[in-house]
């Protein structure tokens, strides 16, 4: 029983072998009729198609400018260099506008100083000095023996006055005017007055 069983597992693989072998023959015949040549060609074709088609939606395309589009682009260059004039212009003015007002300061500046050492009142002074009078003159009318003088932005009191009070009222009023840093009191009542000339 175990040389039939033998026997016949040689047949079947004799038969498959043959089987094999013949499938072998079919695909070696097969293979030499595939002309690789051609099929490296025809790879070549489709992939440079493929290549190609690629390219060309992943590359967008190049749009033409139309007339009307040169035309607004020429027209907003146009404006922009109108702008930029007219900007320019008006900077332009500003500047010498700058430049006179500090021209008028300086001249201003300088009649000042040419008064202060001449002696003579500047306008400043002079308006400083006539709005010192008037918050003076709102405690009642001015005694008689008070003179106001005004340097730079320096107020002085001087004089003989009856009622110190009201110097040291006009004192505190004067204090409160635009433009005006000190307040020198250098008044004296009548009384001293009279004791200091007996």
């Amino acid at each position: 029983m175990g040389k039939a069983r033998l026997g016949r597992g040689e047949r079947a693989l004799n038969d498959l072998i043959g089987v094999v072998d013949q499938a072998r023959g079919t695909l070696v015949r097969r293979l030499d009729d595939i002309d690789l040549e051609a099929m490296r060609k025809r790879g070549n074709r489709f992939a440079g198609s493929v290549r190609t088609d690629v390219e060309r939606r992943v590359r967008p395309r190049r749009r033409r400018i139309s007339p009307w589009g040169v035309v607004g682009i020429t027209g907003l260059v146009v404006l922009g260099a109108a702008a930029v004039g007219v900007g320019y212009v008006v900077y332009d003015r500003e500047r010498r506008d700058a430049a006179r007002r500090r021209l008028d300061g300086m001249q201003s500046r300088a009649k000042e100083r040419y008064a202060e050492l001449t002696g003579s009142r500047t306008p400043g002074e002079a308006a400083l000095e006539n709005r010192v009078n008037q918050a003076i003159a709102e405690g009642g009318p001015m005694p008689g023996g008070l003179e106001v003088v005004v340097e730079g932005n320096t107020v002085y009191l001087r004089g003989i006055v009856p009622d110190p009070a009201y110097v040291d009222a006009a004192v505190e009023r004067v204090h409160t005017v635009p433009g005006v840093v000190a307040v020198v009191n250098l008044t004296t009542g009548a009384r001293e007055g009279a004791s200091r000339h007996s």
